[in-house]
């Protein structure tokens, strides 16, 4: 089994991160500028059976309800998301995201995993590596990596990697990346952080493809409909169950 991640350009003319867990256990991460076809083009050259996780919408129709049931089960945690729609998204120019869905959809591939291991061969699905900080890596809110100063940036990045770290060894694997060093007075270039992250949210993406393909998915994992689109958060039901068990 393949488990590969893609942190998506929603424009497709920006970098885009890239992972693939090797099968020895490393996690190779990158980047590189290109679209949707590039993705996809990637994706149907591996071998499979191949699981992919992405984070950019796959789907967009009417009715999509995956960002507000995210909102309600682990908004309290600091886990939120922008409202999908199309018209948001062409609004936007954001439209990589459906763009790669259906170049997928056309080559084969299964985007709405159901409860359990995947079945198919090839197999995508819709990821948030935010809610993966929360649901997987344990942390209690999401690292502030986004917004802020550089030095605030560096040192969220700084937390999230050694967050991503742990959870992959818990596994069995080992992250090819390592954040910079936060010292009083030195910072990395707002390049290298927004490379960092992309290779990040790549890693965290594969890491949600592997716990998909080996330990299996949840029904209280999906949030949204096949119909509308879906996000696949392993981990989001055992968070919600450890809250609604908290004193």
């Amino acid at each position: 089994m393949r488990c590969v991640g893609i942190d998506l350009s929603w424009t497709g003319r920006r970098p885009s991160g890239f992972a693939a867990i090797e099968p020895g256990g490393r996690v190779v991460t990158w980047t590189a500028v290109g679209g949707p076809e590039d993705a996809a083009a990637w994706l149907a050259s591996l071998e499979p059976p191949v699981v992919a996780g992405v984070d950019a919408p796959l789907s967009a129709e009417p009715g999509r309800t995956a960002e507000a049931e995210l909102a309600r089960r682990l908004g309290p945690q600091g886990v939120m998301a922008y409202q999908v729609g199309s018209d948001f998204l062409e609004r936007k120019g954001f439209t990589a995201g459906p763009a790669l869905g259906a170049l997928l959809r056309a080559a084969g591939w299964e985007l709405t995993p159901a409860p359990g291991r995947p079945a198919g061969p090839r197999v995508a699905f819709e990821t948030f590596p935010r809610a993966l900080t929360v649901t997987l890596m344990g942390a209690a809110r999401p690292p502030a990596y986004k917004r802020g100063t550089l030095a605030a940036r560096q040192a969220a990045l700084a937390e999230y990697a050694g967050l991503l770290r742990s959870a992959l060894g818990r596994r069995g694997l080992e992250l090819d990346v390592e954040a910079p060093e936060v010292t009083a007075g030195s910072c990395a270039t707002g390049r290298a952080l927004k490379e960092l992250e992309d290779r990040l949210d790549a890693a965290a993406c594969a890491l949600a493809a592997w716990v998909a393909a080996f330990e299996g998915l949840e029904p209280d994992d999906l949030f949204g409909s096949a119909a509308g689109g879906l996000i696949a958060v392993p981990g989001a039901a055992a968070t919600s169950a450890r809250g609604r068990t908290s004193p």
